[in-house]
Protein backbone atom coordinates (compact mmCIF):
# COMPACT_ATOMS: atom_id res chain seq x y z
CA UNK A 1 0.00 0.00 0.00
CA UNK A 2 3.19 2.28 0.59
CA UNK A 3 4.91 1.47 -2.31
CA UNK A 4 1.10 2.56 -4.56
CA UNK A 5 0.98 5.91 -2.18
CA UNK A 6 4.81 6.82 -3.22
CA UNK A 7 4.27 6.18 -6.33
CA UNK A 8 1.04 8.07 -6.69
CA UNK A 9 3.06 11.30 -5.28
CA UNK A 10 6.12 10.76 -7.63
CA UNK A 11 3.92 10.76 -10.80
CA UNK A 12 2.43 14.20 -9.23
CA UNK A 13 5.86 15.91 -8.74
CA UNK A 14 6.37 14.74 -11.77
CA UNK A 15 3.32 15.97 -12.95
CA UNK A 16 4.12 19.52 -11.53
CA UNK A 17 7.84 19.35 -12.79
CA UNK A 18 6.58 18.87 -16.15
CA UNK A 19 3.91 21.94 -15.83
CA UNK A 20 6.28 24.24 -14.02
CA UNK A 21 8.78 23.18 -17.13
CA UNK A 22 6.11 23.71 -19.91
CA UNK A 23 5.12 27.20 -18.17
CA UNK A 24 9.16 27.95 -17.84
CA UNK A 25 8.92 27.20 -21.74
CA UNK A 26 6.05 29.29 -22.66
CA UNK A 27 7.46 32.44 -20.79
CA UNK A 28 10.51 32.46 -22.48
CA UNK A 29 8.90 32.00 -25.95
CA UNK A 30 6.93 35.38 -24.55
CA UNK A 31 10.19 36.67 -24.08
CA UNK A 32 11.58 36.61 -27.94
CA UNK A 33 8.24 36.81 -29.49
CA UNK A 34 8.36 40.39 -27.36
CA UNK A 35 11.88 40.93 -28.56
CA UNK A 36 11.22 39.94 -32.33
CA UNK A 37 8.63 42.50 -32.13
CA UNK A 38 10.40 45.21 -30.97
CA UNK A 39 12.97 44.79 -33.21
CA UNK A 40 10.76 45.00 -35.68
CA UNK A 41 9.02 47.89 -34.35
CA UNK A 42 12.47 49.66 -34.02
CA UNK A 43 13.31 48.61 -37.89
CA UNK A 44 9.77 50.21 -39.32
CA UNK A 45 10.66 53.28 -37.22
CA UNK A 46 14.59 53.70 -38.19
CA UNK A 47 12.99 53.00 -41.96
CA UNK A 48 10.06 56.01 -41.63
CA UNK A 49 12.83 58.05 -40.44
CA UNK A 50 14.99 57.77 -43.32
CA UNK A 51 12.59 58.26 -46.15
CA UNK A 52 11.10 61.44 -44.42
CA UNK A 53 14.97 62.65 -44.26
CA UNK A 54 15.45 61.89 -48.22
CA UNK A 55 12.45 63.23 -49.13
CA UNK A 56 13.14 66.34 -46.83
CA UNK A 57 16.95 66.25 -48.78
CA UNK A 58 15.58 65.62 -51.62
CA UNK A 59 12.95 68.71 -51.59
CA UNK A 60 15.81 71.07 -50.27
CA UNK A 61 18.16 70.02 -53.47
CA UNK A 62 15.44 70.84 -55.97
CA UNK A 63 14.41 73.86 -54.64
Amino acid sequence: MNELISRRDDISLQDMMTITTAAKKAEEEEDVTMRVMLLQLIDTAASAFNLAFLTVMEAATTS
